[in-house]
């Protein structure tokens, strides 16, 4: 059974509204249409809890924008975890804190060794919970999510470490 023309015609009004309001948060039309589809679903899902205190396409506005902003957090916390555990590869696909220098170049070995030595000394000088969050984020290159996962800590708890672990590190071999 198919609806009729105009209960189509206001579907297609409804999801152009929402698909603009989308556009203008998430600007790349696939995007644009991943949320629509969202909000569309969700603005069906809690059709209820419209309860007309204002017009339907302020709320409709608003299921909207938190879909689109719930997105977009989405998308930023997925390019910071695969930004944060791609930049410590080589273009092979080496951890930097697996890589050796080549056998003639004997000084960067010894200073690489050196600087491993610092940035180990000074993580665990933060305490006995920060080396292995910054070893698995830094070392293994995995991502938040694994990692608290693994640990059976929260995503925010090794956010936290792996950032005063990081800052450790990076004062050592300054």
């Amino acid at each position: 059974m198919h609806a009729p023309a105009s209960m189509d015609a206001d579907l297609d009004r409804t999801r152009g509204y929402v698909k603009s309001i989308a556009l203008k948060y998430v600007r790349d039309d696939s995007d644009a249409e991943d949320v629509t589809q969202d909000a569309m679903l969700l603005a069906h899902r809690y059709r209820s809890s419209f309860r007309g205190e204002s017009r339907f396409s302020t709320w409709l506005y608003r299921v909207t924008a938190t879909a689109a902003l719930m997105f977009l957090r989405k998308q930023r916390r997925l390019s910071r975890e695969v930004a944060a555990s791609g930049s410590l590869k080589d273009e092979d696909g080496t951890p930097w804190l697996e890589q050796h220098a080549a056998p003639i170049d004997l000084r960067a070995e010894v200073v690489a060794k050196a600087d491993l030595a610092l940035v180990s000394e000074a993580v665990a000088a933060l305490g006995a919970k920060y080396p292995a969050v910054f070893w698995k984020r830094y070392g293994e290159g995995r991502t938040e999510t694994e990692i608290a996962k693994d640990l059976g800590l929260s995503v925010a708890a090794v956010k936290t470490r792996a950032f005063r672990a990081r800052q450790a590190a990076l004062a050592a071999v300054r």
